[in-house]
């Protein structure tokens, strides 16, 4: 019988080994497949005239006795006014994200609140924000920013005049 003890023993050892072994094949997964990384979708903005509606800075999209706000893009470059100053600068869309390059604007002192309005409308062009055509209506938002704009005509007003 003691002859026999060890060849028991082994049985048992052996026979631990393989359940562990199988244990453990069981619960280690294959890493997981990680895609390459997908190039940027890159286009150019469609040209247009828009103006503003409404926004997170200005509810109604404008002040008493200024302008509505404008945005055009033609032929990849973006320009915006509203009511006081203007800006403009190269734009592309990157997937959803419109992106411009450094924005020029003009430096004219705006008494408040148009110059407060100026600020925040131009920091959200600038801050590649998410650029989405519905129809006849564009929507920019960044972070907790988001400004809705209508197609104008070709002279910058609702009816092309």
């Amino acid at each position: 019988m003691n002859d026999s003890m060890p060849e028991t023993r082994r049985r048992h050892v052996h026979w631990f080994a393989a359940l562990f072994c199988a244990l453990v094949q069981g619960c280690v997964t294959p890493p997981e497949t990680v895609p390459p990384p997908r190039e940027p979708v890159v286009s150019p903005v469609p040209d247009g005239n828009w103006e503003l509606v409404t926004s997170t800075f200005i509810g109604a999209g404008r002040i008493p006795g200024v302008p509505r706000a404008t945005l055009a893009f033609k032929d990849g470059r973006m320009s915006a006014f509203r009511g006081g100053n203007s800006a403009s600068a190269a734009a592309r869309l990157v997937d959803d994200w419109l992106e411009v390059e450094a924005i020029a604007t003009t430096r004219r002192a705006c008494p408040e609140p148009l110059g407060s309005f100026e600020s925040r409308y131009f920091k959200l062009l600038g801050a590649r924000p998410v650029f989405r055509v519905d129809g006849d209506t564009l929507t920019l938002v960044a972070g907790s920013q988001n400004a809705r704009l209508r197609r104008a005509g070709a002279n910058g007003g609702p009816d092309g005049r």
